[in-house]
C-alpha cells in the first residue's frame, strides 16, 4: 500500500482535492476522483484537480467531477496558483495553464492584504454546437425551454464548460436550489449534460447566483457559473460588462470588456494536506 499526498483547497466554498502529479506517473484519475470526492467514504470534495507537466504552458491542470467526468474549473485555477506559491514551486505573478478547453493565463496581486488571482477564461460562446445543445437557434439567449410542461427562459453560455443561466427572483433559490435543476442537467437537449445557474440581477453591478454543477449537484460556488451569469445578464440588458457575482460561498469579480474574453478574479486557500491510501497497479 502506497500513500498519495493530496491537498484540500477551496475557493468561495468550492472545495477540491488537489494532486501534485508534476513528478508522478499517470494514474486512473477518473476512478481516483470518484473515490476521493465521495462524502463520508472519501475526502469529500466537489472535484479532483491534477497538476501535470505541460509542453504548451507552464503547467497543465486537469479537473475531474465526482462522477469521474473531466471538466473545466475556474475556481480550480486559483486554487492551483495558491498551491504552487505555498509549496515554492512557482511564485511568478503571471502563469499560463493548459486546461481542457485551451490555454488560460492567470495574474496574481494583493487586495486588502489577500492574494487575488485574475484568470482569463477566454471568449464565451452561446452557439448550440459549443454547448452542445440540440436547439434550433443561432444562439441560446432567453430561450423558452420546456421541462415537463413548465417553461424556463434559459441562456446557455459555454466558458469552457456549459451553463444554462435562468434569471429569477432571489427568493426562489436563496435557501435551496430548485429541484428541477437535475432534470435540466440531464435533459435530452444536452447530450453532454449542462450545469444550471440560477441568477438574480440585484443591480447592474451586482448579481447573486446558485449553481447546480453537472456531475456534482449543488455547490457553494462556481467560477464558470459566475462568468456565465455576467455574460447572460449583459446580453439581456440586466448588467454592464463588469459585476460582483455572489454565491453562498463568497463573491467573485467578473469582467467582459468589449464582449471579448471573460476575466474572473477572486481568492483561494489551502485547507489541509493529507495522504490517501492508494494501490499502484
Amino acid at each position: 500500500m502506497d500513500y498519495l499526498p493530496f491537498t484540500k483547497v477551496e475557493a468561495i466554498g468550492n472545495n477540491l482535492v488537489l494532486i501534485d502529479a508534476l513528478e508522478m506517473p499517470e494514474l486512473d484519475w477518473p476512478a481516483l476522483a470518484v473515490r476521493t470526492c465521495a462524502d463520508h467514504f472519501g475526502v469529500g470534495a466537489d472535484g479532483l484537480l491534477v497538476l501535470v507537466p505541460s509542453t504548451h504552458a507552464d503547467f497543465r491542470l486537469r479537473m475531474f467531477n465526482p462522477d469521474g467526468t473531466e471538466d473545466v474549473c475556474g475556481n480550480g485555477l486559483r486554487c492551483a496558483v495558491v498551491y504552487l506559491r505555498d509549496h515554492g514551486i512557482s511564485v511568478r505573478n503571471d502563469l499560463v495553464f493548459e486546461a481542457k478547453d485551451g490555454l488560460r493565463r492567470v495574474e496574481t496581486g494583493e487586495s486588502d492584504g489577500r492574494l487575488k488571482v485574475r484568470a482569463n477564461m477566454g471568449p464565451p460562446s452561446l452557439r448550440p454546437a459549443d454547448i452542445p445543445a440540440d436547439l434550433d437557434v443561432g444562439q441560446v439567449i432567453d430561450y423558452p425551454f420546456d421541462v415537463s410542461g413548465d417553461v424556463y427562459r434559459i441562456t446557455c453560455v459555454s466558458v469552457g464548460t456549459p451553463h444554462a443561466v435562468i434569471f429569477t427572483p432571489v427568493e426562489s433559490f436563496r435557501d435551496e436550489i430548485p429541484a428541477v435543476s437535475s432534470a435540466i442537467e440531464r435533459h435530452p437537449s444536452f447530450p453532454e449534460r449542462i450545469s444550471v445557474t440560477w441568477c438574480w440581477a440585484e443591480s447592474p453591478h451586482s448579481l447573486r447566483i446558485r449553481t447546480w454543477e453537472r456531475g456534482v449537484g449543488p455547490t457553494l460556488g462556481c467560477g464558470t457559473g459566475a462568468c456565465a451569469a455576467l455574460v447572460a445578464a449583459n446580453l439581456l440588458g440586466l448588467a454592464g460588462t463588469r459585476a460582483s457575482v455572489t454565491s453562498p460561498g463568497g463573491t467573485l469579480d467578473v469582467e467582459w470588456p468589449d464582449r471579448g474574453d471573460v476575466f474572473l478574479t477572486g481568492s483561494a486557500r489551502i485547507v489541509f494536506n493529507g495522504l490517501w491510501p492508494y494501490e499502484y497497479e
